[in-house]
């Protein structure tokens, strides 16, 4: 998928410039990308909107229309993760129609039309278990945080990170993603 996204961010009829940092960057915007789609799929409407989503996806289609100019595309779903993000910290408001047209948007061109997957919800079936392991293990942590044992809790944590796990404390309880 990253070599895909380096390739989607030149223009087909323009020169590709490849290097090894060239390609670390299509890596963290990738995953960038793809942290927006999955927390978009954890997004709740409120009543009314404060953002506009026919904008985004008129701008889409239009950089779509204009010679297939996916830098351009990719560009404006990077406008949308930070509508996204700022969904996500309540800074603005989404009602439930326009949440429902911000996730077709995304699938469209980030599924359909890019052909982007993302690679940690493709998940193998041992993967699912690592997953259902690793939350067990977490509820545990904030089980003992909340008893006052913070020597195991920071042990779990101190664990998971030695295993490639990077853990974030939230206000709903955590978040975690592999290194």
């Amino acid at each position: 998928m990253t070599v895909r996204f380096f390739l989607l961010q030149a223009h087909y009829r323009s020169t590709l410039d490849f290097s090894n940092e060239a390609l670390q960057a299509a890596e963290k915007g990738l995953e960038r990308l793809m942290t927006g789609v999955r927390t978009l799929e954890k997004l709740s409407p409120s009543e009314k909107s404060t953002v506009n989503v026919k904008e985004l996806k008129n701008n889409c289609y239009e950089a779509m229309n204009h010679d297939m100019n996916c830098p351009v595309v990719i560009s404006h779903l990077f406008d949308g993760v930070r509508m996204i993000n700022s969904l996500n910290d309540n800074n603005e408001s989404i009602s439930g129609q326009d949440l429902e047209k911000l996730r077709e948007l995304y699938s469209t061109f980030v599924c359909d039309i890019l052909g982007l997957k993302d690679e940690e919800t493709m998940a193998a079936p041992d993967d699912e278990l690592n997953s259902e392991l690793i939350n067990m293990l977490l509820n545990l942590r904030v089980e003992a945080k909340d008893k006052g044992d913070f020597t195991t809790a920071d042990k779990i944590r101190s664990q998971l990170n030695n295993l490639g796990i990077d853990v974030k404390d939230t206000k709903e309880g955590f978040e975690w993603k592999r290194k």
